[in-house]
């Protein structure tokens, strides 16, 4: 039900007489948020039960307020405005037809509310619950975010005031029920059974309400990468949305028919194009892989490296830029890589690599390699991974995070490495834009031949500057811990996607949340399958839900696993 309230104007006179005014209404700004969660016409109008308006258009009764000077009588002009000695009146505004879209609220994403204003409002609030939470010009929309279900459900009471030159009010009021479901609980998860001899997803991106994931399957024995999506119900099998297809039958390259490939990180740009990147095998040897496709999952071009290269992780810029992370053999046995870092235009016009490696190893004995890479807010890129160091008093190699900051067509304007605060040896998996600048985790590790020394989640967070921002958070978990996905929910929580070893249920794909270095740990998923076999957390995607996917054990078969869980 809308409630309109009117501030009147009260005339201090004996003869004081009413009438109604008609004042035009301004026209609405165009909304730049389409309006794809309910039909334009289903429940928006915010009516009363009689389907009428709760907007007040009755007349105006006016103040000694309105007027300056003084005079004992009042005029009634040819025009229909009241005066007194000759001055006009200041009516006050109005405001109706307030309307939420959608109505209802059965997911996480932005309201937009609307409504119509006098033209002589000029300025507007937006309430929720009486707490003014935005303000703009008088007739624009507003869009309220539906976040989380403990902040939305059961609904919200919005109100919208709008205010004249003189101060003068209206306000309009609209309750929009909510049944959000609670962060963590889970959307869908969808099981590959008997998918080859065996399947992993590998990695995952969300497309609309869609999600988009890339992994292997081993057939015949070859390894097939292999592209799915899959629609807002978990479905790629005969859906309008849904497909999948692998490697052999988009490549135009004659060796990867007979070669195998496996895709490591997954992007999608603003227009629905999907970026995928890995590592082929062709003749036994390593080649970075990038191929870009139209949102139907056509090919529109592939990118195939030279020998002793690699491709870890993708990301996107706003512009259509498509980064890529990993790495170029500079030495073989042992290999040693140096980290690389790609731009490719949507055209496909290349820029680089990058190299970055320790100036200091003349003899290239020590590696470097990128992992993950994330968009920032700023527009700046960072790439993040690991590099060998070494101790300069026991000269051993130890192993620490990395992180490389770019603008543009891939200028490296910065660089951060770990300072090993945790443990001797870390490194990056993963890593996700952030309020703070960029969200990365992999692992921290002491001395590796002490076997009761395990590796467990290290979380980092770093400013745009690579500044830390907040305190390292190390997770102490039951046994062997590694993150390889990462991301943050509206509410800024950060979200962790990690492969855990518990001790009798071997390995176990858990799902989590944290907020900085002391918060505690809150647990959305640990999932043992019904094998209890070896279960894992490969990638992890997050916007209004996060999308993970990795591989379970199903009778001794490693098998492909995706989902969807509210972030």
């Amino acid at each position: 039900m809308i409630r309109t309230v009117r501030r009147s104007l009260l005339v201090i006179h004996s003869a004081a007489l009413l009438t109604s005014g008609c004042f035009d209404g301004a026209d609405l700004a165009a909304c730049s948020i389409s309006m794809t969660y309910c039909d334009a016409d289903a429940g928006s109008t915010g009516d009363g039960a009689d389907g009428t308006s709760g907007s007040s258009s009755g007349p105006s009764i006016m103040t000694s307020d309105a007027f300056t000077g003084g005079g004992s009588e009042d005029t009634d002009t040819s025009d229909g405005t009241w005066t007194s000695t000759g001055e006009p009146s200041d009516p006050p505004p109005w405001i109706e037809d307030l309307a939420c879209d959608p109505p209802e609220a059965f997911e996480v994403g932005p309201t937009v509310v609307t409504y119509k204003a006098s033209a002589d409002a000029v300025e507007a609030d937006l309430l929720d619950d009486g707490v003014v939470i935005a303000t703009g010009p008088a007739g624009a929309p507003f869009v309220f975010p539906v976040t989380s279900g403990p902040t939305n459900n059961p609904g919200s009471n919005l109100s919208v005031v709008v205010r004249d030159a003189a101060g003068q009010t209206a306000e309009a009021s609209i309750y929009q029920p909510s049944l959000i479901k609670e962060p963590g609980s889970t959307v869908w998860t969808t099981l590959e059974p008997n998918d080859g001899q065996f399947s992993s997803g590998g990695a995952v991106a969300l497309d609309g309400n869609n999600a988009i994931g890339a992994g292997v399957r081993w057939e015949n024995n070859q390894i097939l990468a292999t592209l799915r999506r899959y629609d807002k119900s978990g479905t790629w099998i005969a859906t309008s949305d849904g497909w999948t297809q692998q490697h052999t039958d988009w490549t135009q390259r004659v060796e990867l028919k007979t070669g195998n490939l496996g895709l490591n990180a997954l992007a999608v740009d603003g227009e629905g194009n999907i970026v995928a990147v890995g590592t082929a095998q062709v003749d036994g040897e390593p080649r970075m892989y990038v191929a870009r496709f139209g949102s139907g999952g056509g090919l529109i071009w592939e990118v195939l490296g030279p020998i002793g290269t690699e491709a870890r992780g993708t990301g996107i810029t706003k512009d259509g830029s498509i980064y890529v992370a990993g790495a170029v053999r500079v030495a073989k046995g042992p290999d040693v890589w140096d980290m690389a870092t790609w731009v490719y235009g949507p055209d496909k016009q290349a820029f680089g690599p990058d190299i970055f490696k320790d100036v200091e190893d003349e003899l290239e004995e020590r590696s470097e390699r990128g992992h993950a890479i994330a968009v920032l807010a700023s527009g700046r890129v960072a790439v993040a991974g690991g590099r060998e160091v070494r101790d300069p008093v026991t000269k051993k190699l130890h192993l620490r995070g990395v992180v490389l900051s770019y603008e543009g067509k891939g200028k490296r304007v910065g660089d951060w490495t770990s300072p090993g605060d945790k443990m001797v040896n870390d490194t990056i998996f993963a890593a996700a834009p952030a309020t703070t600048g960029v969200v990365l985790c992999g692992y921290a590790q002491n001395e590796t031949d002490i076997p009761t020394n395990k590796p467990q989640i290290l979380i980092r967070w770093l400013g745009e500057d690579l500044s830390e921002a907040k305190a390292p958070r190390l997770e102490s978990t039951p046994g062997a811990s590694t993150c390889y996905g990462i991301g943050t929910n509206m509410e800024g929580s950060t979200i962790v996607g990690a492969t855990v070893h518990e001790n009798l249920g071997g390995d176990n794909a858990w799902i989590f949340t944290v907020e900085d270095a002391a918060s505690p740990r809150v647990d959305y998923m640990k999932r043992n399958g019904m094998s209890n076999g070896q279960d894992r957390v490969l990638g992890l995607a997050c916007e209004y839900m996060c999308a993970w996917t990795g591989s379970e054990e199903v009778d001794g078969a490693v098998q492909w696993i995706m989902g969807m869980i509210r972030g």
